[in-house]
């Protein structure tokens, strides 16, 4: 697994320089975004057999978990065209056979059941809960990477867990837990360790189709 994040993390500088995928522009802050993806692994819960990253970017969390977990089959959500394509050369280059590239909005990829839904700093919460609905079950798990302002974005959630690193907090919930109508307002494996311009990176430095 590390030789592969060694040669993703390689390509993307790489491909950084010329196109700007990511605010992550030197070795370091790319390590700090793969082991950001890369820490829930520590205390996620549950086997998946399919998984959605909804606004992938440059790879994170998707491709990074794509590569730690290879049993699972990704499906990695990413319109912006510079960044499917890195994500697809990436794929192809590392032999990832559980990885699908979906060039798409969320919003136009054809429904079908999820295990897991990841995503990071890509809309607020209720927000992406409600154009994840056709992919949510009673038993997917979703997984969001948030900011320290995650508070505001609670109000209507009655289950949930946060765990939090530094400034970042990992939210989790359970489909069952999050109600049909998504009335939200818009305001264990500890050894693995928007709609925003082009040119622009995010805290963590990198981002989806709608960006916080």
């Amino acid at each position: 697994m590390r030789e592969k994040l060694e040669v993703f993390k390689e390509k993307l500088l790489q491909w950084n320089r010329v196109h700007n995928l990511t605010g992550a522009k030197t070795p370091q802050e790319v390590e700090r975004n793969i082991r950001d993806s890369l820490k829930p692994l520590e205390f996620l819960e549950g086997e998946f057999q399919r998984a959605i990253d909804i606004g992938s970017g440059a790879g994170f969390p998707g491709l990074v978990l794509a590569i730690a977990l290879p049993e699972t089959r990704w499906y990695l959500v990413e319109p912006r065209k510079k960044r499917a394509a890195f994500l697809t050369y990436i794929g192809t280059l590392l032999d990832l056979k559980n990885l699908q590239v979906i060039p798409k909005r969320i919003e136009e990829v054809d429904p079908f059941p999820a295990d897991l839904i990841t995503s990071r700093a890509v809309m607020k919460s209720g927000e992406l809960l409600k154009v994840a609905r056709p992919f949510i079950g009673p038993e997917t798990t979703i997984l969001l990477y948030k900011g320290s302002d995650l508070s505001r974005e609670l109000e209507g959630l009655e289950r949930y867990q946060i765990i939090k690193d530094g400034k970042r907090h990992y939210l989790i919930l359970k489909g069952a837990d999050i109600g049909q109508d998504n009335s939200i307002s818009h305001s264990g494996r500890s050894h693995l360790l928007s709609l925003l311009p082009e040119e622009e990176g995010e805290e963590g430095g990198d981002g989806g189709s709608h960006r916080e």
